[in-house]
């Protein structure tokens, strides 16, 4: 009976050491793979930004109601209502006697 335990405690302590040693290797991969996912995780936020970003610019640019400001962004033309307002700058002049 003594022997059929201690048997029973060595096969066991092997089987443990195998645990041991496959979770020994297995860690660094687990770790290398959280990381890459952590960056795509990142990229994938970068991304969302940048696409709701392009949604919303190609939403304003197919709205008709804006169609005459983009007009006038891009071309520089006016309606014929609307009178353009040039800034010019101006030297103070001197009037002194």
């Amino acid at each position: 009976m003594g022997v059929e335990i201690t048997a029973k405690i060595a096969v066991n302590l092997i089987i443990s050491a195998a645990a041991v040693s496959a979770l020994g290797q297995l860690l660094p991969y687990y770790w290398s793979q959280q990381e890459k996912l952590r960056e795509l995780h990142t990229e994938v936020n970068l991304m969302e930004t940048r696409v709701n970003n392009l949604q919303a610019k190609f939403s304003r640019d197919f709205d008709p109601s804006q169609a005459k400001s983009i007009m006038q962004e891009q071309s520089y033309r006016f309606e014929p209502s609307q009178r353009p307002v040039v800034l010019m700058n101006q030297t103070p002049t001197d009037s002194s006697p």
